[in-house]
């Protein structure tokens, strides 16, 4: 009897294995865009590319030409820029806003998508004083088989750089970036292949039980 459970369960394992989906090389081809909303005080988030407080200024750049990559990869999905001019708080707040990061995906299979979260923490001319951040409320994301896994910190947050004095930084840039891979589940005929094997193994199975109980 323990034979026999033992060779019925390797018997569906190898089924399982056989018939799950994979991981495959793909073309991945999208686009981005982002919308900033909410806000409240001096939080100007008016549905738009941008959100500006007391001079800071705090807008995305999207994937605007439709990218392709092979996946599994690492891909770009845009950038968060920051920008200063002349503000006169020393600590700037983006109270209330929220961003959400959109994905339009043209192959392997056409669909759509997005991340959402809010904008927290705050901006200052000294980086080091900085703090802002974009805390998606879910780090995956699935159009058709494909999958995009956002890059964040161990806490789940995408850290965004504050503009310096430092030349070059002010606007200054964070990429957001993501893990994409495709999964393919066997076609019809794989399986079909697959069945006359399986079922040689089961025979194989039963002729050995009869052999060992005679």
């Amino acid at each position: 009897m323990g034979v026999r459970r033992l060779t019925r369960t390797g018997l569906m394992a190898a089924a399982a294995i056989a018939l799950s989906a994979v991981t495959a090389s793909a073309q991945v081809v999208y686009t981005t865009s982002g919308v900033f909303s909410g806000g409240t005080g001096f939080t100007s988030c008016a549905g738009g590319t941008s959100c500006t407080v007391d001079g800071f200024t705090l807008s995305f750049n999207r994937i605007v030409t439709p990218t392709n990559y092979t996946a599994p990869t690492l891909v770009d999905l845009g950038d968060f820029t920051t920008a200063q001019s002349g503000g006169t708080a020393g600590l700037t707040a983006f109270t209330g806003a929220s961003f959400t990061l959109m994905i339009t995906q043209t192959s392997p299979s056409a669909g759509s998508g997005s991340f959402t979260g809010l904008i927290t923490g705050s901006l200052a001319y000294n980086p080091s004083s900085s703090s802002l951040i974009w805390t998606p409320s879910s780090s995956t994301l699935s159009i058709g088989n494909t999958t995009y896994v956002l890059v964040t910190d161990n806490t789940g947050n995408i850290n965004i750089n504050a503009p310096t004095i430092e030349a070059g930084k002010n606007p200054n840039t964070t990429s957001v970036k993501a893990n994409v891979s495709v999964s393919v589940a066997p076609e019809p005929a794989t399986a079909l292949l697959l069945a006359p094997g399986l079922a040689g193994l089961g025979l194989a199975a039963r002729f050995r039980r009869r052999r060992s109980s005679k």
